[in-house]
């Protein structure tokens, strides 16, 4: 009987020297990252370990890389970059890790399981995806699970300042001080003594970096023009009229087209009134809790309802290649998520579980993805400033039946 060839899971060394080169340089020039490694040293070489890392930028990938040097890591990362033919060369030669996100993915968990068990080394962004409003995503807990059946060192890396640098909303180039600093966050020993809630709560304490009270403190200067391009695509209802889509962005400003409400996004990156009889939130983050909340309290009451004209993309074939497949319209009416339009020539219905829908991966003012195990699904609407309503939606569903079972169990 012929043996079965044993799986190649080291990342390729000289697409790795490539990549970290790259990496480098771009970070030093970019952003003139700073690294303090002094914990990832002292680590245990001997063994495999799990290193964890705030996701606040798109740059993330590139920052971690140049923090690693000569460690060749293997990444989890989303199935959506497979989909690049470029990306997917270098994210195959490195033997990242992809999986679907927020989905159950069995195959990528053992794989992590067996590079840990041949001495490697796993890197990993729990949120998922990038902030888009600078506070730490919500973290599956399932990630504790993950990392007992890793039984192996933790650590993080705390990156700080990558989302003042390059907000994934902004339209701008900036430039804003970088700083990565490894912490220890949980050793082998304690993930096989600490009871679940305890481990979960050092995993979130360690992730919890948020630029903005940072800034606070320190008040430096973002270097650019435009900074405030982007803002309406996240911010999509006036909280002086109500009305949505009509923020206008322009320079350092917005401006509500329907009843002025004017906002400044200032050099350091604050909000501020344009004058005594504007209204705004603190910041981003609070104004994206106030368009889920709105969203919440309307769910509640019945009385939401989301209508979008949708192109339609999708990988039918299971390839990694997506082709436009149909258009339609996505709805949302009293718990309920339905597709109706075309699919490869036919007319579809196709519903949507709520009930285990987390997140949607998306980009704003361009498209979102509803994760599914008929494979990637990938809609962008007409007016694609409604992206990231359709995000907040799923964000406030879930939270509603978070908060339905907390209640049951009370």
């Amino acid at each position: 009987m012929k043996k079965k060839k044993k799986e190649n899971l080291k990342p390729n060394a000289f697409a790795w020297l490539i990549y970290r080169i790259y990496s480098s340089i771009l970070m030093k020039l970019k952003f003139n990252v700073k690294y303090d490694r002094t914990e990832f040293n002292s680590r245990n070489k001997k063994e495999g370990c799990v290193v964890l890392y705030n996701h606040a930028c798109n740059y993330d990938h590139y920052i971690s890389t140049a923090f690693f040097k000569r460690t060749k890591v293997n990444y989890v990362v989303s199935n959506r970059f497979m989909f690049n033919p470029l990306i997917k060369v270098v994210l195959n030669l490195v033997h990242a890790i992809h999986r679907d996100q927020f989905k159950n993915d069995t195959a990528s968990i053992l794989k992590m399981k067996r590079v840990i068990e041949r001495r490697g080394v796993i890197a990993i962004a729990p949120a998922g995806q990038v902030t888009i409003h600078g506070d730490m995503p919500y973290i599956n807990p399932v990630i504790v699970k993950l990392l007992k059946m890793c039984k192996a060192d933790v650590y993080t890396l705390q990156t700080t300042g990558s989302y003042l640098a390059a907000p994934k909303w902004s339209l701008s180039k900036r430039k804003y001080p970088i700083s990565v600093k490894c912490v220890k966050t949980l050793s082998k020993e304690e993930i096989k003594s600490l009871d679940t809630d305890t481990l979960y709560n050092k995993i979130i304490n360690d992730l919890n970096v948020n630029d903005r009270v940072i800034q606070k403190n320190k008040n430096i200067e973002i270097k650019g023009k435009n900074l405030a391009c982007g803002l309406e695509n996240i911010l999509f209802m006036c909280p002086k009229c109500k009305n949505k889509y009509t923020f206008i962005s322009n320079d350092n400003t917005l401006k509500c087209k329907c009843c002025g409400n004017t906002v400044i996004y200032n050099k350091y990156g604050f909000l501020e009134k344009s004058s005594d009889f504007d209204v705004l939130l603190e910041n981003e983050s609070l104004w994206c809790e106030y368009q889920k909340q709105q969203i919440m309290g309307q769910i509640k009451a019945k009385t939401y309802y989301k209508e979008s004209n949708v192109s339609f993309y999708s990988n039918p074939n299971k390839e990694f290649k997506l082709e436009l497949v149909g258009c339609g319209k996505l709805i949302y009416e009293n718990d309920s998520l339905k597709y109706i339009g075309t699919y490869l020539g036919s007319d579809i219905i196709k519903e949507f579980n709520l009930n285990i829908l987390t997140q949607f991966p998306f980009s704003p003012n361009v498209r979102f993805n509803i994760p599914d195990d008929s494979g990637m699904l990938e809609f962008v609407p007409d007016n694609k400033q409604e992206v990231f309503e359709w995000a907040t939606l799923i964000d406030a569903y879930h939270t509603l039946l978070i908060e339905v079972k907390e209640d049951a169990a009370s």
